[in-house]
């Protein structure tokens, strides 16, 4: 049992989320339900909720309740500004097609969302020009809680976004003229603009905006005419603009008096409930043309409304020419998910992607664990996920084969060097689970593909030092043998040597004792001689002394005897004990009978 009695309803709820009856997305019981399920008073309920929300584990969303969020372990990744000017490959409608292949990535899944209310069997004719004033006065009032002043003359309705940008890029651009893109974005607008032939410049945003130093440069550099600004939780990333970051751009866009769309299909899917601002709430000298809408992946279930600003007067025969209008049917579609209080209004589907988003969250993060991280997200509907070790071009194919609807690669949303380490995932899908396992399969097959290949390294790196170790080995045997036939070499020179010697000393013993008699005599008589040459003194007491000490002492070259006479030309006494003289009574002996 908790001390407090509302710990008690953290208790319950760690307990719930530990046996998934709980899980990230779940609206939570109601205050009143869960005090009479728990038996708790309605203050000690809304204690215990106040401590969760505290902690991350829900969330409170008004007149709607309490839902479960997910808390990621893993840290959130960076989102870093470009530090250079992309300047986009003309690549034709290659691009184009790709893009195209992703577009049930890009939209809303949902089947309900913007379906028509009842059937009928008579012809739905479309309403030419801008659409009814009803609708257009509806679209009005909710542009007016994102701070956008308009009036309903001044809107034109339509089916596709897409042909209302590419219209617009069609009456304000030429060919080869230069148009600026903030990116990540939708990769249907770079794409388009490369297929209308405009040469495409990309500046990459971080999670506070982008580089201004960088985009005060390529003005000055480039001879821009267009400039293109994804608004408010856009697709992938879904960022949140600062007020200041709004106003930095609007400055600049009065400055170079710059004809500018702003993309806008996901302000209304906002997380967390509270006033959002667009770059056209700021624009007091309309030169901003705004384009925002629903897309859902349906046929006819698509609506789009514009804004042209002061360019009414270029835009208005391409809008009309293009035939855009909306039927009767999807006009009263629009209408009914414009109301705050409907049932498929976009407030509604707003809180169902929130908490789809953290279903799919949590599932990619069970299955990835440490091998992806999240860019934190605002709202929108993708999740930007970057990968430790990019997929091979082989991994993402396969992938894409049974997942091309919920899915986008980095490479097609970005442009920056590391574009491949990313990946847009749709947050409306249904049921994420195979995608997260055939995700997960993927990435282990590529990490036990990096594994073998180190350890084939490393394999391979142990081989080669042990190659070199085994020449070494070879190298110090060959040595050490050298050195054993130098050392048996020495040993044979010595026993001669030896053997020598023993031969000497026999035929020394061997001589006669006449000899031997005589050999002192004539010792001491060379001596003498010596003596008086040297000019050497030598006492009477040490002769007989002096004797028995030269015959112990080995002898000496004669270049040493000369040289030693020479370097003592005094007379210096000596002392036979330790210096005895030279016998070469001794040499005669060994060359008379060696």
């Amino acid at each position: 049992m908790a001390d407090f009695l509302y710990k008690g309803v953290v208790d319950w709820f760690l307990d719930q989320m530990s046996q998934d009856v709980l899980s990230p997305g779940d609206r939570m019981p109601s205050l009143r339900a869960l005090s009479k399920q728990l038996k708790l008073s309605l203050n000690t309920i809304i204690h215990g909720y106040e401590l969760l929300a505290e902690d991350g584990w829900i969330e409170s969303r008004p007149k709607s309740g309490y839902f479960v969020c997910h808390r990621s372990e893993a840290k959130p990744a960076l989102l870093m500004p470009g530090e250079a000017l992309r300047k986009l490959d003309k690549l034709g409608p290659k691009m184009a097609w790709s893009c195209l292949a992703h577009r049930g990535a890009l939209v809303d899944q949902s089947d309900a969302f913007l379906a028509p209310n009842t059937r009928t069997e008579e012809v739905d004719f479309p309403v030419l020009g801008k659409g009814h004033l009803a609708v257009r006065e509806a679209v009005s009032t909710y542009l007016k809680g994102l701070g956008i002043k308009s009036h309903a003359s001044q809107l034109w309705l339509g089916r596709s976004p897409l042909a209302m940008f590419s219209n617009t890029v069609l009456s304000l651009t030429q060919r080869e003229d230069a148009v600026l893109m903030i990116t990540p974005c939708d990769p249907r607008l770079p794409s388009m603009l490369q297929s209308l032939g405009r040469k495409v410049i990309s500046i990459a945003a971080g999670e506070r905006g982008v580089d201004l130093d960088l985009v005060i440069r390529c003005f000055k550099e480039e001879d821009i005419k267009l400039l293109v600004l994804p608004s408010q939780f856009a697709f992938p990333a879904g960022q949140s603009i600062s007020n200041l970051s709004l106003r930095r751009w609007l400055a600049i866009i009065d400055e170079l008096q710059l004809p500018t769309i702003e993309w806008d299909l996901c302000s209304h899917l906002a997380h967390r409930a509270g006033s959002v601002m667009t770059y056209k709430s700021l624009d007091s000298s309309d030169h901003i043309v705004y384009i925002g809408g629903v897309e859902t992946k349906g046929v006819d279930r698509s609506a789009s409304w514009c804004l042209l600003g002061r360019h009414s007067t270029l835009l208005e025969g391409g809008f009309l020419s293009a035939d855009m209008a909306l039927s009767n049917v999807q006009q009263q579609a629009l209408s009914d998910a414009l109301e705050s209080t409907g049932k498929r209004s976009l407030r509604r589907r707003a809180r169902q992607v929130w908490a789809n988003s953290e279903r799919i969250k949590a599932h990619l993060e069970t299955h990835l664990n440490d091998q992806a991280c999240f860019a934190p997200s605002k709202g929108g509907m993708g999740l930007w996920l970057r990968l430790e070790t990019p997929l091979s071009q082989d991994d993402m194919t396969a992938l894409l084969a049974s997942f091309r609807h919920a899915i986008v690669p980095g490479e097609l949303v970005s442009h920056e060097p590391d574009a491949n380490h990313w990946l847009a995932i749709n947050t409306t899908l249904d049921d994420v689970e195979p995608l997260a396992k055939k995700l997960a399969e993927r990435l282990s097959l590529k990490t036990v593909t990096s594994l073998d290949k180190e350890i084939s390294e490393e394999t391979t790196i142990e081989e080669s030092v042990k190659e070199q170790a085994n020449v070494l080995v070879d190298d110090s045997d060959l040595e050490e043998k050298d050195e054993e036939a130098v050392i048996d070499h020495q040993a044979e020179v010595d026993s001669d040597v030896c053997e020598s010697n023993t031969i000497e000393s026999d035929s020394a013993e061997s001589v006669s004792p006449e000899i031997e008699a005589l050999a002192p005599v004539e010792s001491e008589g060379l001596l003498e001689v010596m003596m008086e040459e040297t000019g050497v003194e030598l006492a009477p007491d040490d002769t007989s002394t002096n004797h028995e000490q030269t015959e112990k002492t080995p002898t000496l070259p004669a270049d040493d005897q000369e040289g030693n006479t020479e370097k003592t030309p005094q007379k210096v006494r000596r002392d036979a004990s330790k210096d005895p003289l030279y016998n070469p009574m001794l040499d005669l002996i060994n060359h008379d009978f060696g």
